[in-house]
């Protein structure tokens, strides 16, 4: 939450530019956010298959470095699909 002082100056902000480029204004205020792509969903879905392909070549030659490198991309995969939700 903001304090009291940085919400003043927020709307003093808002106002300004209100005043000086109402078109522009009304522009970011009716944006839509962007919808997602394909080559967005096909690269996560890269970074899991890699991750999965890694730890799993990791495993079976009983490499640690493959095993981590594995490991990593998994979880990064997991959080862009977590962060692709909202």
């Amino acid at each position: 939450m903001l304090s009291h002082d940085e919400d003043r100056q927020l709307r003093a902000i808002e106002q300004w530019f209100e005043e000086s480029d109402p078109v522009f204004t009304r522009m970011l205020r009716n944006a839509e956010p962007p919808k997602p792509t394909h080559q967005r969903l096909a690269a996560r879905i890269a970074v899991d298959v890699t991750g999965g392909v890694l730890f799993t070549i990791g495993a079976l030659t009983a490499t640690a470095g493959l095993l981590v490198i594995g490991l990593l991309a998994i979880t990064i995969g997991a959080c862009l699909h977590v962060a692709a939700r909202g």
